[in-house]
């Protein structure tokens, strides 16, 4: 078998599961990642990763094991609670009804990097264009991946886009670019919560507080550090961080003005998951592809995964699952080309017909909840209509642009 040339264009838990997968198929690639070293920012929060998806993942990969040590089955724990602290409905995660163990985002990254060579990853190689070379002679496509340092590096027969919501590799495939979901969330983190603020641990407990108020809710998750992470989550314009006329410069003044604005009726234990947090607070809109992306003419040489491909908002918890199983299946298809001979078309046609017809089905329901939680509705409206929504005949929504 000739040696493929194949290109991963970014780190995040989908190409670094591919990178995994083809290493075992002794498929040589190169991934370029943007961030200068392994440890060069914080990879955010926590994940829960699935049984039926994720995990199957890992397990391909022969990472399951490793992941297990790190895994957190207490962090699937769950409690839904309105603006005045009352609990609507808890689950202390240890029923068994689920298998979505949470871990690290940084661990999960962590596992991946260490599974990997010396030198299968380089860093600080941020990909601005990817181009089909046409004068090339080969019989199959060859692409030239253009990093913002000016350098190219050609002679790639598959670059496979693991470059996130603002991907650079998936305008070779569609017209689609994200759109504003209609909600911004804002961060909020907390150091050592189980000493400093006993209170607020005990609020959050093992896994997460979810606090619903009409348009605006908190989200607590405990992380493996022992630190929790709350994100304030708020329907409102795009421009809102801009427009709102707070100053996020000042961290004590924007978390007051923050609560003052959006939080004033709530009840105290609440807004103290932002007005105790510590460090400035992060501001992030809340963008997604449409829910029915429609199937774009495979191209061969190039295809996308994970956020890349079907980004939406996090509403269901499903977006780490998705991309991992994306890596899965794609490395299938890559297999099934150089071990099997089929040509790239029929390969990554069958891949992503699989890959958009399963998100499609998530992004319906991710839709769905976010509708609902930011309905305008009292909690247990809001309480009734989630757990309609995640019955299995439960009815989904759909939405375009």
């Amino acid at each position: 078998m000739a040696s493929p040339r194949i290109a991963i264009i970014g780190g995040g838990p989908g190409g670094l599961t591919l990178a995994r997968l083809l290493k075992l198929q002794n498929v040589p690639f190169k991934l370029f990642e943007l961030d200068e070293s392994h440890h060069s920012r914080s990879q955010g929060g926590t994940l829960d990763i699935h049984g039926n998806s994720g995990q199957l993942a890992l397990k391909a990969a022969g990472l399951f094991a490793e992941f297990q040590k790190y895994a957190r089955k207490e962090g699937e724990a769950m409690k839904m609670l309105d603006e005045n602290g009352t609990v609507g409905w808890a689950d202390d995660g240890s029923g068994g009804l689920s298998d979505r163990p949470e871990i690290d985002r940084q661990m999960l990254r962590k596992i991946l990097l260490d599974s990997l060579d010396d030198g299968m990853v380089s860093w600080s190689k941020k990909v601005i264009g990817v181009s089909e070379d046409t004068s090339s002679t080969d019989t199959v496509p060859q692409f030239t991946v253009e990093l913002e340092s000016g350098e190219k590096e050609g002679g790639f027969e598959l670059v496979v886009g693991a470059d996130g919501a603002w991907s650079r590799v998936r305008g070779l495939l569609t017209d689609e670019t994200p759109f504003y979901s209609g909600i911004t969330s804002i961060e909020a983190r907390i150091s050592d919560i189980d000493s400093k603020h006993p209170d607020l641990a005990e609020r959050v407990g093992a896994g997460t507080c979810f606090q619903s108020g009409h348009s605006s809710i908190l989200i607590s998750q405990r992380n493996g550090d022992g630190s929790v992470r709350t994100y304030a989550q708020l329907k409102v314009d795009e421009d809102w961080e801009t427009t709102c006329g707070i100053d996020w410069t000042d961290a004590e003044v924007s978390k007051k003005a923050l609560i003052d604005s959006k939080y004033a009726g709530w009840e105290p234990l609440g807004k103290g998951f932002v007005m105790r947090s510590e460090g400035p607070l992060f501001v992030r809109p809340l963008y997604m592809l449409p829910v029915n992306l429609k199937q774009w003419k495979t191209r061969p040489g190039v295809t996308v995964i994970g956020d890349a491909a079907h980004l939406m908002t996090p509403f269901a918890g499903v977006g780490v699952n998705l991309a991992l199983t994306d890596a899965l299946d794609l490395s299938h298809a890559i297999r099934s080309h150089f071990e099997d001979n089929v040509d790239w078309t029929t390969a990554l046609q069958q891949f992503e017909e699989k890959m958009l017809a399963r998100s499609q089905v998530e992004a319906a329901k991710t839709f769905t909840n976010l509708t609902i939680m930011f309905s305008g509705e009292g909690f247990e409206t809001v309480l009734r209509k989630l757990g309609e929504a995640m019955m299995p005949d439960g009815e989904v929504q759909e939405v375009s642009r």
